[in-house]
């Protein structure tokens, strides 16, 4: 199946021509990466496809540079329930009343974000952890965080204790609505830091071993009908691109623009959310259902429903235009790739489809919370394992999935510092 959407004629162009359109249309991908994608897709991509592989093959999301040192760390142990591949890791707890229980720990930073829009950016690096340890069926229990902020006395003090306050504001304005504590934590302040903040956030949680939820869709899904259901926020065009812009060195010069690519958190959406999510735990826990969930974070719904399709080896094949929005005439690549906050994706057996949506939708009125807030039905699973997005009825993106999923690669010079 081919593409139906206008292609971006990537052959045609010299790299001085192809640099300047990508610069013009904010897709952060060097002139060879572009063109790697014409490669494997062989054909040229369409825009939608081009959005997609620069925030898929970003630094924040590929890990490019560092995966092949990373990899070799050491990550497996007779304590070590899941290791690093899935929304969070877990680690055994210990055994209580003849159940093994698992301590689910995620972390990530917002850094970018928080030097940008403090209060937010930092709110949101909360909002995004949590959902993580959410995710893996884990009941959330606290976070911690460690901060590294400017000189407090130096020649930018005023702007450092902006950001630093606005910070602190933003990580407590997240959590106490929420009900996450912030038990732990250091903070450090240093000229080094003037430019770019560090906030980093841990974020803990238990869960029975038995009852871990996985960040992919079951085997099964390739054989019967599952669905594909987006939850939350209706997706808009904040956090768009936010995946490449915090894989980029911040410009003074593009500081307005930049704040377009920090999403926007809604904490007593997410209390919500969370109380409907546990539900959907306990009612798919008593039917023996199983299910596939993720949070729906750097790249949205593309990145979220992408790998979880893909590493099960399987497809999907979503229509934009069921997609909840709350802004009208946004572009497929928008309503794909926005990072519009308090948002999950479950995959789900077409049997149970109907009980997801009358919990997030009825019995926690969703609709009636937010403006705009449900839960959707947008797409499938398909045995074939192409990733196809559709809008106003042409396909906008068909490519196989490993290929969405799988990032560049590069082995970079090394050397001690």
């Amino acid at each position: 199946m081919n593409v139906d959407a206008e292609t971006v004629n990537i052959s045609d162009f010299s790299d001085d021509e192809l640099e300047s359109y990508l610069k013009e249309h904010a897709i952060p991908l060097k002139p060879n990466e572009a063109r790697r994608s014409v490669e494997l897709l062989n054909r040229n991509p369409t825009l939608t496809e081009l959005y997609i592989f620069s925030i898929q093959w970003s630094e924040h999301s590929s890990y490019k540079s560092s995966k092949n040192v990373l990899k070799k760390l050491p990550t497996e142990s007779s304590k070590v329930i899941l290791g690093p591949k899935e929304d969070a890791g877990i680690i055994e707890l210990g055994e209580f009343g003849g159940e093994r229980y698992g301590m689910v720990i995620s972390h990530e930073s917002h850094n970018h974000p928080s030097q940008v829009v403090p209060y937010e950016g930092a709110a949101t690096g909360i909002g995004g952890n949590v959902r993580d340890v959410l995710c893996m069926g884990a009941h959330v229990l606290a976070c911690a965080d460690p901060l590294r902020f400017g000189d407090p006395d130096g020649p930018n003090k005023n702007r450092v204790k902006y950001i630093s306050n606005s910070v602190i504001d933003g990580i407590a304005g997240y959590g106490n609505p929420l009900g996450v504590p912030t038990i732990a934590g250091d903070i450090y302040f240093n000229s080094s830091f003037d430019d770019n903040c560090l906030v980093n956030v841990l974020t803990l949680g238990i869960v029975k071993e038995n009852e871990v939820i996985h960040s992919s869709a079951p085997e099964e899904a390739g054989d019967k009908e599952y669905d594909i259901i987006v939850v939350g926020k209706p997706t808009d065009n904040s956090g768009f691109g936010g995946a490449a812009f915090a894989s980029l060195v911040l410009d003074e010069d593009e500081e307005e623009s930049n704040k377009g690519a920090v999403q926007v958190p809604d904490p007593f959406l997410k209390n919500v959310l969370f109380r409907a999510t546990e539900a959907v735990f306990r009612l798919s826990r008593e039917r023996k259902i199983v299910l596939g969930f993720k949070d729906m974070g750097a790249g949205g719904i593309m990145c979220a429903t992408s790998e979880l399709v893909d590493s099960a080896g399987l497809g999907a094949d979503i229509d934009l235009d069921k997609v909840h929005v709350s802004m009208q005439n946004l572009p497929p690549y928008v309503i794909a790739c926005s990072e519009t906050q308090e948002r999950f994706t479950w995959i789900s057996p077409k049997e149970f489809t109907e009980d997801i949506l009358r919990i997030y939708n009825e019995d926690f009125e969703l609709p009636n919370i937010a403006e705009g807030a449900r839960a959707s039905v947008v797409g499938r699973v398909t045995k074939k394992a192409d990733y196809i997005l559709r809008h106003n009825g042409k396909i906008v993106c068909n490519a196989p999935s490993n290929v969405v999923t799988s990032g560049m690669l590069y082995d970079r010079e090394r050397k001690k510092a």
